[in-house]
């Protein structure tokens, strides 16, 4: 079920954040900022879908590459 969430996040996240990589010479870090650091979610029937957007914003400009994700 977990999985399912998460693989369903990062779908989502990666359909709503364009990354963006400018022709620059003088490349700073990516820096990823949440708009928030969780999420309770509210018990649910087993097998129910729910989903819910985490939005990671990278306020960088460097390409922000999001290479694993964990639940807590």
């Amino acid at each position: 079920m977990k999985q399912k969430l998460v693989i369903a996040c990062l779908f989502l996240i990666i359909m709503i954040l364009p990354v963006f990589c400018f022709g620059s010479d003088e490349q700073t870090l990516p820096d990823a900022a949440l708009a928030e650091n969780s999420y309770e979610f509210d018990p649910v029937l087993d097998g129910a879908q729910i989903i819910h957007d985490f939005v990671i914003m990278n306020k960088g400009s460097a390409v922000l590459d999001i290479q694993k994700v964990e639940t807590g």
